[in-house]
């Protein structure tokens, strides 16, 4: 088999829709007949793509074709593709109720060349066709061919144009999303099929969000790697929305952080590996950590940093002060970054409110420590969050192995 799982490629709707009605039929003549096209057309386009994959989808024999292990592992992860693309045409209906076979539409019925969806995202991603051109290396042209004869079959604008460049309508964000996870689903059909070889490629990205940053992440990520070397690992930053967003169009594998509530009815799924307790931050040497017999009125006039409003953590320490009827700080900082609070940290009497896991390695070197002041009922579930209507690829698997196997070593060693 070709090394070809590592990177991504570049494979043909057309032939990946051929291969799928092949293996759903089992029969050449059968799968021609439902896609409209001839045999010799057929048998092509499954052949170019056993020799781009560098397996065998198929045996040939004289009652049929019967999918190989490879061709039941392609044909699975093309059937979500298939299904992502259904759900853009059931979406589509709503924007525009006029139209009478929107499933025949070569759109949703991956019957379009992959070029001009590619075109599509980018342009969606970028919000220009400069931008766009730019990073498929094509020209200008070719980008507006693909955006035109997409608006044409859909008989809808999917941006509205102007000088600061293409803004998406409402309906292009349902149609971005679901070309993204029938993207994603042709990626991970490729490493399913170095999976089966015993090959493990590909490449998982991590949506991580504050808590998990500075111990539970990178310690899951080097126990990944050290067994598996060959596989790509990213991660994004960022508030929990836009990491979701990116979440629910195949652009990132999972996040992981504190869980929010009720996401099981969002579309996405929530396992919770721990519980985390909130603590007050300080410099080492701040006046306060030294006091005897610390309570939470004494902090009154303190300058604080602090989550976001209507994160979980900023939520449960409005709660507590609500309880002991103690006013809003008037004085305080917003920020996510670790790397701010720390250094807002060691140059003030500020007060931050973290979790002792967040400033491990600080308050071993002896840079940060906790005030002598337990928060009580502020704990935290912390999770990992996917996306529920989509199996995760080969090395996210892999993975979110990885991140069970510390967390639980992390618990054993009570830290």
């Amino acid at each position: 088999m070709k090394n070809i799982a590592r990177e991504e490629i570049e494979l043909s709707s057309r032939q990946l829709k051929a291969m799928l009605y092949v293996a759903r039929y089992k029969n050449l003549t059968r799968a021609a007949n439902k896609l409209n096209r001839s045999q010799t057309a057929i048998t092509k386009a499954v052949s170019k793509l056993e020799e781009q994959l560098g397996v065998r989808l198929f045996d040939r024999s004289s009652v049929g074709m019967t999918p190989t292990v490879y061709g039941e592992a392609l044909a699975k992860r093309i059937s979500n593709a298939e299904a992502e693309m259904f759900a853009a045409s059931e979406a589509y209906r709503q924007y525009n109720p006029g139209v009478r076979r929107a499933n025949n539409i070569p759109l949703f019925t991956l019957e379009i060349s992959y070029k001009r969806l590619a075109s599509f995202v980018a342009v969606y991603d970028t919000r220009g066709v400069a931008s766009a051109a730019n990073k498929l290396q094509i020209t200008r042209s070719a980008i507006y061919s693909s955006i035109r004869q997409i608006e044409e079959l859909l008989e809808i604008s999917l941006f509205e144009r102007d000088p600061s460049g293409f803004t998406p309508t409402s309906y292009c964000h349902v149609l971005a999303r679901h070309v993204k996870l029938a993207f994603a689903q042709f990626q991970h059909g490729v490493e399913d099929i170095a999976k089966v070889n015993g090959v493990m490629s590909g490449k998982v990205v991590i949506g991580t969000l504050p808590y998990t940053r500075t111990i539970i992440t990178p310690r899951a990520i080097n126990h990944l790697l050290t067994q598996y070397p060959q596989l790509e690992v990213s991660t994004r930053e960022g508030p929990y929305a836009m990491q979701e967003s990116l979440l629910r169009s195949g652009e990132i594998d999972l996040i992981i952080g504190a869980t929010r509530e009720d996401v099981e009815d969002l579309g996405v799924a929530t396992e919770v590996l721990l519980q985390d307790q909130l603590a007050l931050i300080v410099r080492k040497d701040h006046p306060l950590s030294k006091k005897k017999n610390l309570e939470l009125s004494d902090l009154q006039d303190c300058g604080w940093i602090l989550p976001a409003a209507n994160t979980p953590s900023r939520k449960l320490f409005d709660e507590v002060l609500s309880k002991h009827n103690i006013q809003q700080p008037s004085n305080y900082i917003e920020s996510s970054s670790l790397i701010t609070i720390r250094g807002l940290l060691l140059e003030s009497d500020y007060i931050a409110l973290l979790s002792e896991h967040q400033i491990y390695f600080d308050k071993l070197y002896g840079l940060l420590t906790t005030l002598p002041l337990e928060l009580v009922n502020t704990f935290r579930p912390i999770g990992v969050t996917v996306n529920a209507q989509v199996e995760p690829s080969p090395a996210a698997k892999l993975f979110l192995e990885s991140l069970r196997e510390v967390v639980q070593d992390w618990s054993q060693q009570g830290c």
